[in-house]
């Protein structure tokens, strides 16, 4: 080794040294780019954190869709077992109706039904606390949530004639079906937001209330959906109003729009018992309980914590709509005062399982009919808004603020939960 000539070690291994000192030369060169980036961005450790935040955020942009496609089809399936069991309905009937003897008429204003338990949401400052000795409990961090064991709940819905529930199911929520109770509040529901989410929001609510209400007490306006021909919302506002309440509950209209002028009856404040609802797409006037949904497929009640999933509701309860039951039927002494005997209350509340129909005969459920028989015309409010529907996904949380109280009892008092006061 040592009589070795280094020109001729040279010459032998000129192609290995080169590509030795290529290699080098590279690294070298990649070395200070990267020194050239890590100054630019204030050093070694902080251009570290930002490339591996830039990492985060791009596995983040492709996992993304995966991931809102499996909550999606998870709160699908959540939402079929649970609405299609009519004991879920039940069972948020009674904590409500339960949660107003323990707390107060007019606090509880939602319910949260898990697989074990109900969680009840009052509205108001300065909420009552639950009887330590009885079925309710409170967490500490959230006072405004009642929750009772589903077989604590009583067997016969308290005081059914006075204010009965009227529940409708408005999406998933901690892995629970949320329904909001219609019975309380302003008399008129405010859908806003996104306009894809709030239209398959709002044909879902009523196609939920068609079935689950009697007959005559549901009137769909134009606009609602693009295939259902409904009639001007004047028209349809007039015929609602001249329908009588049945049992105690009053009749709904469900439009695009509130009539203009605003009828005296959407002008109200809350308190006393409403002669016409209505379940407006858009924005509301007067008094109003908003529910606001965003692209991400969530609705949020203005005013309150309540958020929940409504991506799937439409198609869940396309699937279920037969499954639904009626609302409560009233207790024995409402018989007297509605002028009907037990047999003609339990007509209007008569469920057709036999023939696997949902209940409603009214113009909502005429186009329900017409979807099962096969007529190319028109199709259910819930067949056809689950045949536009498309899969949301989820995203940033729009904001809610503290709930304030449902009820008004005098002009001082806070509107409610969700509840806003514009002028027309």
């Amino acid at each position: 080794m040592r009589n070795t000539d280094p020109f001729v070690f040279f010459r032998q291994h000129s192609d290995t040294i080169y590509r030795l000192l290529g290699i080098a030369g590279a690294l070298l060169l990649v070395f200070l780019l990267l020194r050239v980036w890590a100054m630019r961005w204030g050093g070694w450790r902080a251009a570290w954190a930002r490339l591996r935040r830039e990492v985060a955020v791009t596995r983040y942009a492709f996992t993304a869709p995966v991931r809102a496609w499996y909550r999606h089809r998870s709160s699908l399936r959540l939402l079929v077992r649970q609405l299609g069991t009519p004991a879920t309905w039940r069972d948020a009937e009674r904590a409500l109706a339960a949660a107003r003897l323990a707390a107060a008429p007019g606090r509880p204003y939602a319910a949260l039904v898990g697989s074990d338990s109900v969680a009840v949401l009052l509205a108001g400052t300065e909420l009552p606390q639950p009887d330590p000795d009885g079925a309710w409990w409170t967490e500490p961090d959230e006072p405004e949530r009642w929750l009772v064991a589903r077989a604590d709940l009583p067997s016969v819905t308290p005081e059914a004639a006075d204010v009965r529930p009227i529940v409708v199911a408005v999406g998933e929520a901690d892995r629970s079906a949320a329904f909001l109770d219609l019975a309380v509040g302003p008399p008129v529901l405010s859908v806003t937001g996104n306009d894809r989410a709030a239209t398959a929001l709002v044909q879902a609510v009523a196609a939920q209330l068609d079935v689950r209400l009697p007959s005559p007490l549901v009137v769909v306006a134009e606009g609602v959906h693009r295939d259902y021909p409904g009639p001007p919302v004047r028209s349809a506002y007039r015929t609602a109003r001249e329908t009588p309440p049945r049992l105690g509950i009053a009749p709904v209209l469900i439009a695009a729009e509130l009539p203009d002028p605003l009828p005296p009856e959407f002008a109200a404040p809350p308190g006393g018992d409403p002669t016409v609802r209505a379940v407006v797409l858009g924005p509301g006037r007067a008094y109003v309980r908003s529910l606001l949904t965003d692209r991400h497929g969530r609705v949020a009640v203005a005013g309150t914590p309540l958020l929940a999933r409504c991506g799937p509701l439409s198609r869940a309860v396309a699937r279920v709509l037969p499954s639904i039951p009626p609302v409560l039927p009233p207790a024995p002494a409402a018989e007297a005062s509605t002028g009907l005997d037990g047999r003609q209350a339990r007509d209007l509340f008569e469920e057709e399982e036999e023939s696997g129909t949902p209940t409603g005969t009214g113009e909502g459920a005429a186009i329900v009919a017409r979807a099962t028989s096969g007529t190319a015309a028109t199709t259910s409010l819930a067949s056809l808004h689950e045949s536009g529907e498309a899969s949301l996904s989820e995203g940033s949380r729009p904001g809610v603020s503290r709930a304030a109280d449902t009820r008004r009892p005098d002009s001082a008092q806070a509107t409610g939960p969700g509840t806003t006061s514009t002028h027309s």
